[in-house]
C-alpha cells in the first residue's frame, strides 16, 4: 500500500469514531467535498491501461451525429482524425475498425501519438494477446463485439493482428501533449481524442495540454475527451467555446464509470451521474463539436 492511500485510510478510521460522522460521510455532498480534495491533493501517475472499443457508445456518437455533422452540406471530403495519448495503439485502431465497417466510402485517416516510445513500438506492430483484446470492465463485461472482432482481427499464432486494411488508415509517432510547438509540429484536424490522458496530469498541466489540444482542431470539428477531472472540462470546454454533444450522455457517461472505482477516494474515479448538477450536460459529456 503506498503512503498516500495508507494515510487516506488512517484519517478514514478516525473520522469515524466522531459522534455522527457515519450518518455524514454517507451523504452525497459529503463525497462532493471529499472528492474535490481528493483532486486537489493526489499525486497524478502517468497510466497506460488501454482497450479496444472501450465506450462502444461513444463510438456510436463518432461514427453517427460526429460523421453526420463534419460532413453535411457538403463538408470535409477526407476527415483527418489525431489521438493524443493512444498509449498501445487499442483507441486508434478502434475509431479505424468503426469508421471502416460503418462508413465504407468514408476517406480518413487517424494518427495517433503518445509520449511513450515503447508504446508507439507497440502500437505500430498492431499484435495483441488475447487478454489485451479481450478484457473486461469492472463488472466482468467485455467490451467488444464478435463482429468487431471479426472486422479488426486476424488470428495468427494466438496473437489478434490488426487486419492490413484497418492498419494502413493508422499511423503513430512520438508527441507530448504538453508541448508548446504541438499544433506546429501535429497541424489541425476534424476530430481530436484525447482520452484518458489529461487526468493523470496535474491541474495546472492538464489546464496547458487542453489548450495544446483545441489549437489542433479546425474551425469546424469534434473532441473525444473521456477522463478529465470533471470542474477542469466545464471550465475548459466554456472558455473554448466548445458545446457538449448531446447524445447518450448517460449512457456513455455510466461505461466510463465502469472502467474506474473508488469514488471519492480515488482521483481517478467518476462520480455519479448526477443531472441536478449544473450544467449536467456539459459536466459529463464526452463529446464536445466546435462550430
Amino acid at each position: 500500500m503506498n503512503r498516500e492511500a495508507s494515510m487516506t485510510q488512517s484519517v478514514s478510521r478516525s473520522l469515524k469514531q466522531l459522534p455522527g460522522i457515519n450518518a455524514l460521510i454517507r451523504t452525497t455532498w459529503w463525497k462532493r467535498f471529499r472528492h474535490r480534495l481528493t483532486l486537489a491533493l493526489s499525486q497524478r501517475r502517468n497510466c497506460h491501461f488501454t482497450c479496444f472499443l472501450r465506450l462502444p457508445t461513444q463510438f456510436e456518437a463518432l461514427s453517427g451525429p460526429v460523421v453526420d455533422y463534419l460532413t453535411r452540406d457538403g463538408g470535409v471530403q477526407t476527415l483527418r482524425i489525431a489521438v493524443i495519448g493512444c498509449s498501445t495503439g487499442a483507441e486508434a485502431y478502434s475509431i479505424a475498425s468503426v469508421l471502416r465497417a460503418r462508413h465504407p466510402d468514408l476517406w480518413f485517416t487517424v494518427r495517433a501519438y503518445d509520449i511513450d516510445s515503447a508504446c508507439i513500438k507497440k502500437a505500430t506492430r498492431g499484435r495483441y494477446t488475447p487478454r489485451e483484446v479481450l478484457q473486461a470492465d469492472l463488472s466482468g463485461r467485455a467490451a467488444i463485439t464478435a463482429d468487431f472482432a471479426r472486422a479488426t482481427f486476424d488470428i495468427e499464432d494466438g496473437w489478434y493482428v490488426v487486419k492490413s486494411d484497418v492498419r494502413k488508415r493508422v499511423e503513430f509517432a512520438v508527441a507530448d501533449a504538453l508541448d508548446p510547438n504541438l499544433n506546429a509540429r501535429l497541424g489541425t484536424s476534424d476530430i481530436v481524442y484525447a482520452q484518458n490522458v489529461l487526468l493523470h496530469l496535474r491541474p495546472r498541466d492538464a489546464k496547458t495540454a487542453f489548450r495544446n489540444i483545441c489549437l489542433l482542431l479546425n474551425p469546424k470539428a469534434a473532441l473525444f475527451v473521456a477522463g478529465i477531472d470533471l470542474p477542469l472540462l466545464q471550465d475548459q470546454t466554456r472558455k473554448h467555446g466548445l458545446a457538449p454533444l448531446e447524445y447518450k450522455i448517460g449512457e456513455i457517461y455510466g461505461e466510463m464509470r465502469a472502467y474506474s472505482d473508488g469514488w471519492p477516494w480515488n482521483y481517478h474515479a467518476r462520480e455519479p451521474f448526477m443531472m441536478v448538477r449544473d450544467e449536467w450536460q456539459r459536466r459529463y459529456s464526452t463529446v464536445f463539436l466546435k462550430q
